[in-house]
């Protein structure tokens, strides 16, 4: 349960607040028809009544908001570990997706910066066949990112 206590609020602060709390019982939220069947509950709010509501409703979010703030700061969870199985499906995923040997019938160069080419090369040596290449993965690479946003693309070029 929140804990309350007694504090002055600025007017500034309070008529702000009773805007805000005015706004939200607004008829007009909730629609005509409820507006007429609870019009009586609308008309019998005192402004007095609607003061104290504000004052709790600030003492209490700034009491939240304080606890907050005071709370120690807990590390963050560790990473959980990734099993062996889990691990060979996700290369075997990986493989499928990325190291699979595209056939390319017009060749066009394509130019990427040395680090990356040697960090591709790298990859293609570890785990892609005999038959794979730099420009294999980055051909696999473009085709699969170009059909994940293919719908994207054409509302894009739409706006």
């Amino acid at each position: 349960m929140a804990r309350t206590k007694e504090t002055k609020m600025f007017p500034e602060q309070q008529e702000k607040m009773t805007q805000e709390v005015m706004a939200s019982l607004h008829p007009s939220t909730y629609g005509k028809d409820y507006a007429q069947k609870h019009s009586s509950f609308f008309e019998e709010v005192e402004n007095s009544d609607l003061e104290v509501v504000t004052e709790n409703v600030a003492v209490t979010t700034s009491n939240m908001e304080d606890e907050l703030t005071n709370e120690v700061q807990s590390p963050p969870n560790p990473q959980k570990r990734i099993s062996g199985k889990q691990r060979k499906a996700t290369l075997e995923e990986y493989q499928q997706t990325f190291l699979q040997v595209p056939r390319i019938d017009d060749r066009k160069p394509v130019f990427v910066s040395s680090d990356v080419r040697d960090r591709l090369d790298r990859v293609v040596r570890i785990l892609g066949g005999r038959r794979m290449s730099v420009s294999g993965i980055i051909e696999n690479i473009v085709r699969h990112h170009l059909s994940l946003y293919e719908e994207d693309f054409e509302a894009w070029r739409k706006l």
